[in-house]
């Protein structure tokens, strides 16, 4: 018997906005980062001029400690969305291969969260199908799994890339070369570039899941009808 499956849209459309948010961010910081640039390129020591790139860095600083707070929320709010995507098959007595709290759990663990959120991630779109498919035998499943593999894919490597181009201009800023600064901010660029479609990726594999759980749930709802007018007839 299936009991306690919880609703899980709620938290899929919550994940959904705080991402859209995360966009939305490295779109601005993009911008005011080319923004810098152009100032940079063009900077001739004038009073004005200083003021302006000292009012940006400021800018640039609060946008970035806003980013990292958002940052902090997407993780909580993913997480949260993920795990009741996983335990609730397990409610719906689907075979996993860890428990609801462990595929939280698998994004947290040092060497483990590089790939089990990935194999936690492809198991939920793959289990979710197969339920559907025990109540409805002409459903056909995608086993085409390729989508999870590039969001986990694009979200690690955007982290390390992101990483490397704070190092570099690091450097810059430590070397005090106006050029130096001017073409770290391009890795900067290109790293939050490679954010937004991580992001986009994500959103991706959201949507996909959360479509393939109301597909599950209306085709529970129908075969409990059913089943209850089939006792009622009896």
């Amino acid at each position: 018997m299936i009991e306690h499956v919880k609703d899980n849209s709620s938290r899929s459309k919550d994940t959904i906005l705080v991402f859209i948010v995360a966009a939305c961010i490295n779109v601005i910081l993009i911008l005011l980062i080319f923004y810098q640039n152009s100032l940079l390129q063009n900077f001739s020591y004038k009073r004005e001029e200083l003021e302006s790139i000292e009012f940006l860095d400021l800018v640039l600083k609060i946008t970035y400690v806003f980013r990292l707070v958002l940052y902090i929320v997407i993780i909580v709010f993913f997480v949260r969305w993920f795990k009741r995507a996983y335990g609730n098959l397990i409610r719906r007595h689907q075979p996993m291969e860890y428990s609801e709290n462990g595929a939280a759990w698998g994004f947290f663990i040092p060497l483990l969260n590089f790939y089990r959120p990935y194999k936690e991630g492809k198991e939920i779109f793959l289990k979710t199908q197969y339920a559907i498919k025990e109540l409805n035998s002409s459903f056909r499943i995608d086993k085409d799994a390729t989508f999870v593999g590039l969001w986990w894919f694009l979200y690690i490597g955007s982290i390390f890339f992101e990483s490397f181009a704070a190092r570099v201009q690091e450097k810059a800023i430590s070397a005090g070369d106006i050029d130096a600064f001017s073409d770290a901010n391009g890795y900067v660029i290109a790293s939050k570039v490679m954010t937004l479609i991580a992001i986009a990726c994500a959103l991706y594999f959201i949507h996909k899941i959360s479509k393939l759980e109301t597909t599950l749930r209306e085709t529970s709802s129908t075969f409990s009808e059913i089943d209850d007018i089939g006792k009622a007839m009896e």
